[in-house]
């Protein structure tokens, strides 16, 4: 809904120029409302803190070689039953390149370095960034303490002599659900979109664009993840979702709403034949 005014005067009032206008709305304060003095270190601990405890959770998420002897294929849904029935003689392979595009994801936030009007508020994004790692963080340790699920290459549907019983049991072995690689890859790739379309007010198909882009990283890993017998396809799938909501979601809420409600009001000066003005125009 928009409501318009004018403010009028004789053509020998001095009306503002446009470029001083332009630059006026965008003097108001940063993008997101952070505290970095504060927040910073809390987000780091909490980073530190879930890299420590991988360990713990690994050895919660242990699989003796009876369990293993105990899987039933047939037991899995039939989305994900093929995933256990991959020859493993690609898993090792698989597993490095997997790894390769979370590293890359993980460190793709940098580019926001090379936008000038970013670069100034970077401890800000680095604090909004490690808070949305932390977050992931506490869904994947949430999900994978509750939920034991074993991994695809757990289950017995191979020669042994591919995949030997000693390397079906063991640490780690029942926390496939969710996938972390998957979730801490696209909670960087989604972050680093949300950040860039926030500051620069990039809405509609063009933000899609690029969201679409921010898939595609978190989308490989995932797709070399079940490759290498380390997920089923629905955990990548609820992996994508956590990383991609914790990347949108957190840097969301501490989006200053109120910069945005002061862009609302806009002024525009007008000239007629026997006067001119001012024009403002309030959005509710």
């Amino acid at each position: 809904m928009f409501v318009t005014g004018s403010i009028t005067a004789q053509t020998d009032s001095i009306a503002p120029p446009k470029d001083n206008l332009a630059k006026d709305a965008m003097l108001p304060g940063k993008i997101y409302r952070m505290h970095p003095k504060y927040q910073l270190p809390a987000a780091g601990v909490t980073i530190i803190l879930s890299t420590l405890g991988f360990h713990a959770l690994d050895e919660n998420a242990r699989m003796s070689a009876a369990d293993v002897m105990k899987l039933n294929v047939n037991d899995i849904n039939a989305f994900d039953r093929p995933t256990a029935l991959r020859n493993p003689s690609g898993f090792a392979n698989a597993v490095g390149k997997g790894q390769f595009f979370l590293n890359f994801s993980l460190v793709s936030p940098v580019v926001l370095a090379l936008d000038k009007h970013m670069r100034k508020d970077w401890m800000d994004l680095l604090t909004l960034y490690l808070a949305s790692q932390a977050v992931d963080n506490m869904l994947y340790f949430a999900a994978i303490a509750t939920v034991r699920r074993p991994r695809p290459m757990a289950y017995d549907t191979y020669d042994t002599l591919l995949l030997p019983l000693k390397e079906r049991a063991g640490s780690g072995m029942s926390k496939s659900f969710f996938s972390g690689h998957v979730s801490f890859s696209a909670t960087a790739t989604f972050f680093a979109v949300k950040a860039y379309t926030d500051y620069h007010h990039i809405k509609g198909w063009p933000r899609l664009l690029l969201y679409s882009a921010a898939a595609v990283p978190p989308i490989l890993v995932g797709y070399f993840r079940v490759e290498s017998g380390r997920h089923f396809k629905t955990d990548v799938i609820t992996g994508f979702i956590s990383g991609a909501a914790s990347g949108i979601l957190v840097p969301e809420l501490f989006r200053n709403k109120n910069k945005e409600k002061k862009n609302h009001v806009s002024l525009t000066p007008y000239y007629m034949q026997d006067g001119g003005g001012v024009s403002m125009t309030v959005k509710l």
